[in-house]
C-alpha cells in the first residue's frame, strides 16, 4: 500500500509521533515476510515491524516500510500440555480464551492486553502488574521462529557455541559465531552489568542469554523492537491458572508512607503490589461506586496488593496477615480492605485501565502524558525516586500524577501536557533529561517494559555506558545493513525524542511581512491558515470544532477490541484491517486538516472509501477512552463527496427508504411479489446496489400513522388525563412491523398514557446522513422539529420503539441545526424501554400477568447503548411471568442499520456479527428480541428463530396480541403461551 491514504493510519501509534512511511506491506503468511526482507535488502530500504500498534514510544513507526503482522498472522498454531504455538498476532486475552478451557495462561498480564498481540508484547519483553511473580514474557518464551535481516528463516532455542574450526552453514551459524566471540572478549563487562540495578529491558540482553556453553537467541531476539529478526512464531509457556486469589488495598495519608512499606508488603510474597497516587485514587471514586465504597476521603495513596494460590486459606491468610501488620503501623487513611472473590480482585488490580477514560476526556487541552512510562530504579529507591520527582515536576512547573509497579520499581509518571502544542513539545526533552538522569543515579534504568523506542533511545548509551559498543556488535551481527527498525536502541540522534511529533488539526504556518505582502508593526507575526483549515464543517460542532476532536484520538488502539462485552468496531471486528479502526479514520482527518495528507484528497472517492468503514454505530464516543465522534467526522467525509461528485446512485436509493416505503404501502402485492422475485432482486442490485441475498420485510397496505388517524389518535388532546406521550413511529414500524406500532400504544394505553401518533411525521434522517447527504437529512429535521417542538410545548413527551430514531432527535439533530426546537425536543425524548421503566418505577406500569413459557436471547443495540439509558427493555421482559431471558452480551449484529442492505456490505455484515448470529442460531434461546429494527432483520436472515421488539414481548404478558401469539405457536410449537 503505497498511497497516501493508505499509508496514514501507519504514520502514527499510541505515541505523540508520526512519520509518513515509504509503504505498508499487510503480510499473509511467512513467504511474505521473506519477500518484504529480500526487497527491502536488495534495495536498501528500511523496515518497521507493527503488531496492534498500541506502543507508547514509537517503536512501530519509521520512514521506511511498515509490516504489518496484526491481520492475518493470528492463529493459535498448537495448543500442548504446557505451553502454545502462536503466530505474532494474535492477541493476548483471545490467546487465554482459548487456553482457559484446559486451566492454563500466560503469566504475565501487560497493559494493554485486550488488543496487544504476540508479537508486539515479544519485542517489548513486556509484563504487567504480575510480572512481580511470573516475570516477564521473554521468560516464558522457549522458541521462536523468525526472518533474518537477509530473509533467512530459522528456528531459534537454544545454540551451542561453534568449535574453534566449524564453519557456520547458514546465517545463524555465522551470528552465533560472531556472537561467541564477542561474549568471550566482553565477559567481566557483562557479568558486572548484568549484576547491577534492575533488570534491563533494552539491550539486548546478552549477559542473561550466554553461558559458558551457548547462548539462548529467542531471550536475544524478546525486547529487541523488531532491530534484530523478524519473528513469525512463538511457543511459550503456560502457566495453571491460581485457584484462589486474594487482594489487599491499603489506603495511606502519605505517598512517601506507600512507597517506603512497599518493600515491606513484598515479605508477604505477592503476586502484584501497585501504587497510586492522589490524582488517580480520586478520579477511580469518581468512576466507580466500588472504590468510593472501598478507599476513604483523607486516603491521598494507595497500595493494592494480589495473592494467589492453590489453597483458598492459605492465600486469604497471607492477605490477612499483611492487612493486619500495615495496620499496626499507624500510617494507613483508613482500615485495610479484603476481599477474596475474583471479580472484585480483578477489579482492584485494574484501576489503573478504569481510570484511562476519564483521564483522556479531562477537560482542557492537556493530557496525562506517557513518554515517562516505564523507568525502573531498585524497590527499596522508590520513596526517594518519587521525592525527586516532585522536585523535577516543581522545576518544570508541570503537574502530573503517578501510579508504580512498586513491587518492581517500575514507575509511570505523567506530567500533564499538550503534546500538539509546539510549546509543550519543547518541553518534552529537558524534563525527559532530568527523569531519566535521577533514575540512573539511582541505580535504575530509563527502559521499562514500555520500550525504548523514538522517547528513549537518545538516553541508552548514557545507561549502556561501556556496553553501548557491544550492543552495536550485537546489532551489526544480525543486521548488517541496518535495515530493520533503524535508529532504535542503537541510534546516534542526541535529540530523537523531540523530533517527529503530530501535528495538530488545527495547523498553523507562522508567517512574516516579506512571506505575505502585507504591512506589519515591526517584529509581528502574521498567521496564516494551511489550505486545509479552510475546509467548512457542515455540522455543528459546538466548543470543541471538528480540528480538536480529530486531534483528541491519541492513538491508544483500544478500538482495536475483540471484547465481546464492546461494540467498538464492527467494521474492524469484520476486516481487522488498521484502515477500518476509529483511530485511523479520525487521524486521518488531522493529517488532511494539518496539510500531512493533500487537501485536494477531501471529497475524493479514495476518501470516501476510508469513510464507508464506518457504520456509524456511535459507539466511538461511549467506548473510546478520549471520547473522539469519528462518526460525526465520517459524515463531514462523505458530505464533501456529496458536494464534489454529487450523491451516488446506491446510495441516493438506500437513504431513500421513506419514498420506497410509501411507494410498497400503495402497491404491496406487487412490491412484496418484486422482492421475492430472483430476477427482480437482481435488476435491483445492479440498478441500486440492494443485495440480492438480504431477506426484506413485507409491506403493509396502509401506513399506521393513517391507521392511528382513524382511531382517533391524529389528534392532540392535551385535555384528557394521565402523561402525554407523542409516538414517533419512524419508517420501519409505520410500514412494515405494525405489529410494533400497536404494541407500543397498546402498553402505554395499558399504563393510562394519554397517546398521540400525528400524520405529519417524517423518516428521522439516519439513511441520508449516514450517507453524506446532510442537505435532505436537515430537511427532514427541520419537519420534524416543526412538528415535534409544538407538542412538547404542549407538555408531550417524545418517544421512539426505534433506538436509531431516539438517537437522531437527542443527538444528531443538535448537529444538523440550530433550530431553538432542536434541543427542546432532545431534552424531552426518550426511548420507549426508558419511559416505561421511568413508569415502573412511579408505579404507574402495571405487572404482566400473562405467562410466556419460553426462553428468550436479549441483545442491545448499538444506538440504544449510545442514548446510555442501560438496557430497559431487558429489565421490562424479565418481568414477564415464566419467561427466561438470557442477556446475550456478544457484540453487534453487524446489519448497522443501511449499511447491511448493500451488496458490497453484505457479507462484511455478516462476519461483523458472527458472535452474537452464532450464540443465536447454535443455542437452545427459542425467540430473539431486540429494539432495532435492522439487527431483527439480520437475526431473523440468519436463524430460523423469529426476534421480536421487547415491548412485543411486554404486550403478549398483557394479553394484548392475539395475532403474535397465534403466530408464534404455530412457528414454534414447543412454545407454551397460555
Amino acid at each position: 500500500m503505497l498511497e497516501p491514504l493508505e499509508r496514514g493510519p501507519y504514520a502514527i501509534d499510541a505515541s505523540p509521533y508520526e512519520i509518513d512511511p515509504l509503504g505498508v506491506i499487510v503480510v499473509r503468511n511467512e513467504d511474505d515476510v521473506v519477500n518484504a526482507v529480500r526487497y527491502s535488502t536488495e534495495n536498501g530500504i528500511s523496515l518497521h515491524a507493527r503488531g496492534a500498534g498500541t506502543g507508547t514510544t514509537g517503536g512501530s513507526i519509521g520512514a521506511g516500510l511498515v509490516i504489518d503482522f496484526s491481520r492475518y498472522l493470528r492463529r493459535v498454531v498448537e495448543v500442548l500440555s504446557d505451553r502454545v504455538v502462536v503466530q505474532p498476532g494474535v492477541m493476548l486475552d483471545a490467546l487465554n480464551t482459548q487456553l482457559a478451557p484446559f486451566g492454563r495462561r500466560v503469566g504475565p498480564d501487560p497493559a494493554g492486553s485486550a488488543v496487544g498481540t504476540i508479537g508486539g508484547m515479544v519485542s517489548l519483553d513486556a509484563g504487567g502488574p504480575c510480572s512481580l511473580r511470573y516475570g516477564t514474557l521473554g521468560d516464558h518464551v522457549e522458541r521462536l521462529r523468525v526472518v533474518f535481516a537477509n530473509g533467512e528463516r530459522a528456528d531459534l532455542g537454544r545454540e551451542l557455541w561453534p568449535g574453534f574450526d566449524d564453519e557456520p552453514t547458514d546465517f545463524k551459524g555465522a551470528i552465533v559465531r560472531k556472537l561467541g566471540a564477542l561474549v568471550r572478549r566482553n565477559m567481566d563487562l557483562l557479568t558486572r552489568k548484568a549484576t547491577h540495578g534492575p533488570r534491563d529491558r533494552a539491550g539486548y540482553a546478552l549477559a542473561r542469554a550466554a553461558t559458558g556453553i551457548g547462548v539462548h537467541l529467542p531471550r536475544l531476539i524478546v525486547g529487541s523492537e523488531g532491530t534484530l529478526a523478524l519473528v513469525t512464531e512463538v511457543t511459550l509457556r503456560t502457566v495453571p491458572i491460581p485457584g484462589a486469589q486474594s487482594a489487599v488495598l491499603l489506603p495511606f495519608a502519605k505517598i512517601g508512607d506507600a512507597a517506603r512499606l512497599a518493600g515491606d508488603c513484598l515479605e508477604a510474597s505477592p503476586t502484584a503490589c501497585e501504587l497510586y497516587d492522589w490524582r488517580s485514587i480520586h478520579l477511580a471514586r469518581e468512576v466507580s461506586p466500588h472504590f468510593r465504597e472501598w478507599i476513604a476521603e483523607p486516603a491521598e495513596a494507595l497500595l493494592v496488593l494480589l495473592f494467589e494460590g492453590e489453597d483458598t486459606d492459605e492465600v486469604s491468610g497471607r492477605a490477612s496477615r499483611l492487612a493486619e501488620r500495615m495496620a499496626r503501623t499507624g500510617r494507613l487513611a483508613s482500615d485495610p480492605v479484603l476481599t477474596s472473590k475474583r471479580l472484585e480482585c480483578e477489579r482492584m488490580l485494574g484501576l489503573r485501565k478504569s481510570i484511562e477514560a476519564p483521564l483522556m476526556r479531562l477537560r482542557g487541552k492537556a493530557r496525562p502524558s506517557t513518554f515517562l512510562d516505564g523507568l525502573a530504579v531498585p524497590p527499596d529507591q522508590l520513596p526517594e525516586m518519587i521525592q525527586r520527582l516532585q522536585n523535577i515536576m516543581r522545576d518544570h512547573d508541570v503537574s502530573w500524577m503517578l501510579d508504580a509497579s512498586a513491587g518492581r520499581g517500575l514507575l509511570n509518571p505523567r506530567p500533564f501536557l499538550d503534546l500538539a502544542d509546539p510549546a509543550d513539545q519543547a518541553r518534552v526533552e529537558p524534563l525527559a533529561t532530568d527523569v531519566f538522569q535521577a533514575a540512573l543515579d539511582l541505580g535504575g534504568t530509563v527502559s521499562g517494559e514500555n520500550g525504548s523506542g523514538l522517547v528513549r533511545t537518545q538516553y541508552l548509551r548514557r545507561q549502556f555506558g561501556d556496553l553501548f559498543a557491544v550492543y552495536r556488535e550485537v546489532k551489526d551481527a544480525f543486521d548488517p545493513q541496518n535495515l530493520l527498525n533503524p535508529g532504535k536502541l542503537i541510534g546516534d540522534d542526541p535529540h530523537l525524542i523531540s523530533r517527529n511529533f503530530r501535528r495538530a488539526g488545527a495547523t498553523m504556518i507562522v508567517s512574516t511581512e516579506q512571506s505575505t505582502g502585507v504591512e506589519v508593526e515591526p517584529d509581528a507575526e502574521v498567521v496564516i491558515a494551511r489550505p486545509a483549515s479552510l475546509i467548512l464543517p457542515v455540522l455543528r460542532w459546538g466548543e470543541s470544532g471538528l480540528s480538536a476532536t480529530a486531534t483528541s484520538c491519541n492513538g491508544c488502539g483500544a478500538c482495536r477490541s475483540h471484547d465481546p462485552a464492546t461494540r467498538m468496531c464492527p467494521t474492524f471486528r469484520a476486516l481487522r484491517s488498521e484502515a477500518a479502526t476509529p483511530r485511523a479514520k479520525a487521524n486521518l482527518v488531522r493529517q488532511l486538516l494539518a496539510g500531512e495528507v493533500d487537501p485536494k484528497l477531501w471529497g475524493s472517492e479514495e476518501f470516501k472509501e476510508n469513510a464507508n468503514l464506518c457504520v456509524h454505530c456511535n459507539m466511538c464516543v461511549s467506548e473510546c477512552p478520549s471520547g473522539v465522534d469519528v462518526s460525526s467526522l465520517m459524515i463531514e467525509a462523505k458530505a464533501a463527496y456529496v458536494e464534489n461528485h454529487g450523491l451516488p446512485m446506491a446510495d441516493w436509493a438506500i437513504s431513500r427508504v421513506e419514498l420506497w416505503s410509501k411507494i410498497a404501502s400503495r402497491l404491496p402485492i406487487l412490491a412484496n411479489a418484486t422482492l421475492a422475485s430472483r430476477p427482480a432482486r437482481w435488476l435491483l442490485e445492479r440498478a441500486f446496489g440492494l443485495s440480492r441475498l438480504r431477506r426484506l420485510p413485507l409491506a403493509h397496505r396502509t401506513p399506521f400513522t393513517r391507521r392511528a388517524a382513524r382511531l382517533g389518535l391524529a389528534r392532540a388532546r392535551p385535555q384528557e388525563p394521565g402523561p402525554r406521550v407523542l409516538y414517533f413511529v419512524d419508517v420501519f414500524a409505520n410500514y412494515y412491523d405494525q405489529e410494533l406500532a400497536e404494541a407500543v400504544v397498546g402498553v402505554l394505553r395499558k399504563a393510562g398514557v394519554n397517546v398521540f401518533v400525528p400524520g405529519g411525521q417524517r423518516d428521522s434522517g439516519m439513511p441520508a446522513l449516514v450517507v453524506g447527504d446532510v442537505d435532505h437529512a436537515r430537511e427532514l429535521a427541520l419537519a420534524n422539529l416543526r412538528l415535534l417542538g409544538n407538542a412538547v410545548r404542549d407538555g408531550y413527551t417524545v418517544v421512539c420503539s426505534e433506538p436509531t430514531a431516539a438517537l437522531m432527535l437527542r443527538q444528531e439533530y443538535l448537529k444538523l441545526t440550530d433550530d431553538l426546537d432542536a434541543a427542546l425536543v432532545a431534552e424531552n425524548t426518550r426511548d420507549i424501554g426508558q419511559y416505561l421503566v421511568g413508569l415502573e418505577a412511579r408505579g404507574q406500569l402495571p405487572a404482566p400477568e400473562v405467562p410466556l413459557r419460553a426462553k428468550v436471547g436479549y441483545h442491545q443495540p448499538c444506538h440504544l447503548r449510545a442514548l446510555d439509558v442501560g438496557t430497559p427493555g431487558l429489565d421490562l421482559i424479565r418481568t414477564i411471568p415464566e419467561l427466561e431471558v438470557e442477556y446475550i452480551d456478544r457484540g453487534c449484529s453487524g446489519m448497522a442499520g443501511t449499511f447491511g442492505l448493500h451488496r458490497d456490505n453484505f457479507r462484511t455484515s455478516l462476519r461483523a456479527g458472527r458472535g452474537l448470529l452464532s450464540r443465536l442460531r447454535d443455542s437452545d434461546i427459542e425467540i430473539g428480541s431486540t429494539e432495532c429494527s435492522a439487527c431483527r432483520m439480520q437475526m431473523e436472515q440468519n436463524s430460523p428463530k423469529r426476534t421480536l421488539h421487547p415491548v412485543k414481548l411486554l404486550s403478549l404478558g398483557y394479553g394484548l396480541s392475539p395475532s403474535l401469539r397465534r403466530q408464534l405457536k404455530d412457528a414454534k410449537p414447543k412454545h407454551e403461551i397460555s
